[in-house]
């Protein structure tokens, strides 16, 4: 059984940073200054969240809220049976499942970063082992950020051309155009219009 997502809220960032908050200072802080330096939008938890809400629904809507989800994946994370990544994790699932068709996927959502070895045997009895083949894994002595934020970017690029490919499928294909704009905010969600694509600085 599937949770159909009916109304999809505008993306207002490229990406949802799922980290621990032992990895801050040496990966996900300087992984967030380099994706807006390559103008990529980050989101981070800061715990800034409006008043009256919880933990839970300003995650929750995070995730909603971006584009991607890009899962830093470090020893702090592996050692947490339970945390707020193994949600993020499931809400990620959760929305990817609403972004199929019977002919594919429409928009990928998650980019599973591993800074482990792929033999661990704790990946290999946690809850990242299901996305572990999706993975891309670090491998040293690679700087970890700029290793990080090449990857962001090179995905964040090949999903904003998919998008620009549903946009001519759509415009040619009427009929499911007008099925997919049954459920509120799907058709921009999947032709990656908003927010803005990201202009990234460097070579390609």
């Amino acid at each position: 059984m599937l949770w159909q997502i009916q109304f999809f809220p505008l993306c207002t960032h490229h990406v949802f940073l799922s980290h621990c908050r032992e990895d801050r200072d040496w990966l996900v802080f300087p992984l967030y200054e380099d994706l807006w330096r390559l103008g990529i939008i980050p989101w981070l938890d800061l715990h800034e969240y409006p008043y009256g809400r919880t933990s839970f629904e300003a995650l929750r809507d995070g995730v909603l809220k971006c584009r991607h989800v890009v899962f830093l994946v470090a020893q702090a994370m592996l050692a947490q049976a339970r945390g707020w990544g193994i949600i993020e994790l499931a809400w990620a699932e959760l929305l990817q499942e609403n972004l199929r068709e019977p002919g594919g996927v429409l928009h990928n959502v998650a980019l599973p970063l591993f800074f482990l070895d792929r033999g661990d045997e704790r990946l290999l009895r946690s809850a990242w082992l299901p996305v572990r083949d999706r993975a891309v894994f670090h491998h040293p002595p690679e700087d970890p950020v700029a290793w990080a934020s090449q990857q962001v970017r090179a995905f964040v690029l090949r999903e904003q051309q998919r998008g620009l490919d549903n946009a001519l499928w759509l415009k040619q294909d009427t009929q499911t155009r007008a099925r997919l704009e049954a459920r509120q905010g799907l058709v921009d969600r999947i032709t990656a219009q908003h927010p803005a694509p990201a202009f990234v600085v460097g070579t390609p």
